[in-house]
């Protein structure tokens, strides 16, 4: 790895329990700063390499390294953080539709909050000014 990489992918393969290869053999690096665009047909592994950066799915063999730190024995408060730094948008996105719109742009900070805060919206006033700002 050079020193500019941020995200990388070696020798990364991912085998779900029922036998489904996902990924096989992947290897690729994309420095500081840089975009990466991943184009493919329906079921070619693209939501499953986007799993493996968050840790959502684990890789069944290979490294994936961030910043230089492989993540893919990160448990507890290391995966947290890990997450807080990584923003996915999900095919199906689920907005809660009793929830409000500051509620719903809200529920990505999360991460930043104990479980009983998060569960009872109770973000700081900070992250509600940002939210509305960000809404106008």
């Amino acid at each position: 790895m050079t020193d500019n990489n941020f995200i990388e992918f070696k020798n990364v393969g991912k085998v779900y329990p029922n036998g489904t290869v996902g990924l096989e053999n992947i290897n690729f690096s994309i420095p500081k700063g840089q975009f990466l665009v991943v184009v493919g047909l329906s079921g070619s592994g693209k939501s499953t390499l986007m799993r493996t950066i968050n840790r959502m799915h684990d890789v069944s063999s290979g490294d994936v390294l961030i910043d230089g730190k492989s993540i893919i024995h990160y448990k507890g408060k290391d995966l947290r953080n890990l997450r807080r730094e990584i923003g996915m948008i999900f095919q199906n996105f689920n907005l809660v539709k009793r929830s409000s719109v500051q509620r719903n742009v809200l529920s990505g900070r999360v991460g930043y909050y104990s479980t009983w805060r998060s569960a009872l919206g109770l973000f700081s006033a900070a992250d509600k000014q940002k939210t509305v700002e960000a809404l106008q």
